[in-house]
């Protein structure tokens, strides 16, 4: 990715791009990074040009790729959310523009904007020959932890390893949400001194899913009490128990999905790729898994799934559901 904005310094640029992945703050990153490079101040209007969703077409694009650009030498043209790069979305809108992709006007530079693109599909192999096709993956824990710093010097401050970390586990794991995390860190200590773990307990706000890691990592201690304090808080600040019941499914499932993939010796960055999360939530995730045994890992899976099936038939109470199962797996870890 780096090499991206390298090349574009260097007035280097290819004719077309495809960023997608999971990573929604770096794709619009770099996405603004090389509108900037491309449209100098003031040219931006008449040499811009955004198609949304079904809004685009293979006809809507060659069409405004044929374009000349107005006062400046290249026309800039960002499709978002076309499913074009995918089986079962407008997969056959996309195979149109194959063959265009390979005569695009030296004046014209189109970027397509996925949050998922297949490899097989002829347009992305098209990019990826004629273009540059990109991936936007979660960032190592330790690439994180550096961002996190770069962030706080910005700001005049510091901030130990140690501190980054446990922003990293308290706060939602998305980079647009950890930034405003720092810029309200930054704003409390006024620009001066260091960031300790104190100040992120002052000011930072502990993300829904972070409480749920706390609350099973309190069954897998067999501590009942304190899954339960958890969870009676969460129900107090208006959180669902159909929400939190999702979230307690979906902890169990990647536990298991990660203690099965360890057994089979993949390596945890391998783990986080195939999971799609970061490697410091399957460091947690594998940590978990040593307090259930995989056929409780299972079975959990199967009475969270009844559970949800009973309080959808009103067979039993929401809220009580819930805590029941917090209890009884309490006891199993």
């Amino acid at each position: 990715m780096k090499e991206l904005k390298k090349a574009w310094k260097q007035n280097e640029f290819q004719r077309c791009y495809l960023f997608y992945g999971t990573e929604a703050y770096l794709i619009q990153n770099y996405e603004e990074a090389l509108k900037k490079a491309l449209l100098p101040p003031g040219t931006e209007t008449m040499n811009f040009d955004l198609l949304e969703g079904k809004q685009a077409t293979a006809n809507a694009i060659m069409d405004i790729a044929e374009t000349m650009p107005f006062l400046n030498e290249k026309r800039l043209i960002v499709v978002h959310n076309s499913e074009f790069f995918r089986r079962n979305g407008r997969k056959e809108e996309g195979e149109a523009l194959v063959e265009f992709i390979k005569k695009i006007p030296e004046s014209t530079c189109i970027l397509f904007v996925e949050e998922k693109a297949e490899k097989i599909g002829k347009l992305y192999k098209a990019i990826a020959k004629e273009g540059k096709a990109v991936e936007f993956q979660p960032l190592s824990e330790k690439d994180m932890i550096a961002w996190l710093q770069k962030l706080a010097k910005q700001g005049g401050l510091t901030l130990s390893s140690g501190a980054a970390v446990h922003l990293l586990r308290l706060s939602d794991a998305g980079m647009a949400h950890l930034q405003g995390e720092m810029e309200k860190l930054i704003a409390y200590k006024d620009g001066t001194g260091e960031i300790t773990t104190k100040d992120i307990d002052a000011v930072c706000t502990v993300s829904l899913e972070a409480k749920v890691f706390d609350m099973i990592r309190a069954m897998g201690e067999k501590k009942p009490e304190r899954a339960v304090s958890i969870y009676e808080n969460l129900l107090a600040l208006k959180e669902s128990p159909f929400m939190i019941l999702s979230l307690i499914t979906r902890q169990f499932r990647m536990i298991l999905c990660s203690s099965v993939f360890a057994a089979e010796g993949m390596p945890p960055t391998e783990i986080a790729k195939r999971l799609e999360v970061r490697d410091f939530a399957v460091k947690e995730y594998l940590r978990q898994s040593r307090s259930f045994a995989l056929p409780v890992l299972k079975q959990a899976l199967r009475d969270c799934l009844q559970t949800d099936l009973d309080i959808k038939n009103g067979r039993m109470a929401d809220a009580f559901a819930v805590e029941l199962l917090l209890i009884q797996y309490s006891s199993m870890a």
